[in-house]
């Protein structure tokens, strides 16, 4: 794939990094708050989402996956699409959203 060598890794030619994340919390009913859940990593769209719709679709496309593989519980999940620095710190929050996840 051609793309620009960056302080972050290789980029796609959408400009994207060619690894994103999926930063998931997980909304807890009894407790009525979001904890900390797990980071998905992904590779980035190809072509890259034009729109909120599109980052939405990308995103719980690989949830989905993730879920059925990992068996997560049903239930309301919220993430962000991060680009992260070499230290793991977000640097770039690309979208978020809610997904609700049904077996």
């Amino acid at each position: 794939m051609d793309g620009e060598q960056t302080g972050s890794g290789e980029r796609t030619a959408g400009g994207l990094p060619e690894t994103l994340f999926l930063d998931v919390r997980m909304w807890t009913s009894l407790r009525g708050r979001l904890h900390d859940f797990t980071t998905v990593v992904c590779d980035a769209p190809d072509p890259v989402p034009r729109d909120v719709d599109e980052w939405h679709r990308w995103a719980t496309e690989y949830l989905q996956v993730v879920a059925e593989k990992d068996g997560w519980q049903p239930g309301r999940y919220y993430y962000r699409a991060e680009i992260r620095d070499d230290a793991d710190r977000t640097d770039e929050v690309l979208m978020q959203n809610h997904w609700e996840y049904r077996t």
